[in-house]
């Protein structure tokens, strides 16, 4: 005989998932970790763009922004901070046509907007 499982939500309860059974591994939302620093997002931003997917113009203005960000990486100038958040913004939008590379750079321009102080 089949189990039975009953879940019940209460008292403006948000369920994301209702599972009977698990067995392996469970993921409920995106694969890439929001933990990761502005320089983890940016080197893994860098090994997805070498998928080939961009157009050597596209790859070259991306890597031009991305310059950009390694420099405020180094001196860190709170003067520079904007000049940063747009290059990231840039390179953002030049993605935003191929889907994996654009989440991942917006994960990279929220983990840099984190640091605003």
């Amino acid at each position: 005989m089949p189990e039975k499982f009953t879940n019940v939500a209460k008292d403006n309860a948000h369920v994301n998932a209702q599972i009977g059974k698990a067995f392996g591994g469970v993921t409920i939302g995106t694969a890439h970790s929001r933990r990761k620093d502005l320089g983890g997002h940016l080197a893994e931003l860098r090994s997805a763009i070498k998928s080939g997917t961009l157009t050597p113009s596209i790859h070259a203005e991306v890597e031009a922004e991305l310059a950009k960000v390694d420099t405020w990486l180094i001196d860190q100038d709170k003067e520079r901070f904007t000049g940063m958040l747009m290059a990231l913004k840039k390179a953002k939008g030049l993605l935003g046509d191929v889907a994996p590379l654009s989440s991942i750079a917006t994960l990279a321009l929220a983990a840099a907007e984190g640091l605003r102080s």
